[in-house]
């Protein structure tokens, strides 16, 4: 009904700087088709193209429950940052431009409390159909506990994520001091867990990451990640050897799509160690 205020579950945030119209649309619809209510809030840059602004216009008068907002400030994490603060639920999650849901990804996080829930995740060639078995993972809440420092289980978790709102604003949101690569699914998690944050963990792959060689932030130049990395290691005091093997171990799946660089990360891992984060980003 026409001025009836709709009550959402949660609201997920998609920051969108410039996409392919059918995997936009399949990200957006993903997200409004949700089988719990969903607030969708995509932001966008001040160098979006006309004509994705169009396909979001279109969007947003076929799905009541999609907003269209300018970014505050500049930047992934300002997008996402925006999201946060604009968003009417009590719980928040991130959705990447080029991916998309499992219908009942949503519902499947609000049936846990905590203030962190992450989600399994299915790769995708980028045609969406093919399944990267090397990309996807189904992570359990038993292994995050094994792991023997707040770093690693910061790399463990992966998108989706589903935050409790409140949190993330008390933590100061997606620091945009740290670069592009690894603010949102890497350091923003890592300083959550440092304030005490809970986790819990959905056993099942219910985000689809499509992984591909067109623009994304992990096909920067290595150099540039890299850079990214250190600041993140600075923030959180982390030096010396540690530093090194950190860095060593994230930055093997920087510059390539992530399925063609599983030879770099051959022999890398530690015990207890997990994959890379994925760092997703536009």
């Amino acid at each position: 009904m026409k001025g009836r205020r709709v009550s959402y579950e949660a609201t997920v945030v998609v920051p969108v700087l410039n996409q392919r119209r059918n995997w936009l649309r399949q990200c957006i619809v993903s997200a409004c088709t949700q089988t719990a209510p969903v607030e969708t809030i995509v932001v966008t840059s001040p160098r979006t193209r006309a004509s994705t602004i169009r396909e979001l216009r279109e969007l947003r008068r076929k799905y009541g429950s999609v907003r269209v907002l300018p970014e505050e400030g500049e930047g992934f994490a300002a997008a996402l940052n925006t999201g946060i603060r604009a968003a009417t639920a009590a719980r928040v999650g991130f959705l990447l431009s080029d991916d998309w849901l499992d219908p009942d990804a949503v519902e499947q996080c609000l049936g846990h409390g905590a203030d962190i829930v992450s989600t399994g995740l299915r790769g995708r060639g980028a045609d969406g159909v093919r399944i990267l078995e090397q990309v996807s993972r189904t992570t359990s809440l038993e292994q995050f506990r094994r792991l023997p420092s707040l770093e690693r289980k910061a790399s463990y978790l992966q998108h989706f994520f589903l935050f409790e709102e409140s949190v993330l604003l008390e933590g100061g949101g997606v620091d945009e001091q740290i670069g592009l690569t690894g603010p949102d699914d890497f350091d923003m998690i890592w300083t959550l867990l440092e304030r005490g944050a809970s986790v819990s963990i959905v056993p099942a792959q219910l985000y689809n990451y499509r992984d591909h060689g067109g623009e994304r932030l992990t096909l920067r130049s290595v150099e540039a990640q890299v850079g990214d990395l250190r600041k993140i290691l600075d923030k959180h005091g982390v030096r010396g050897e540690e530093r090194a093997r950190i860095i060593a171990w994230h930055s093997a799946s920087y510059g390539l799509p992530y399925h063609l660089s599983a030879d770099r990360r051959a022999g890398l891992d530690p015990p207890g160690r997990e994959r890379p984060s994925l760092s997703l980003g536009p």
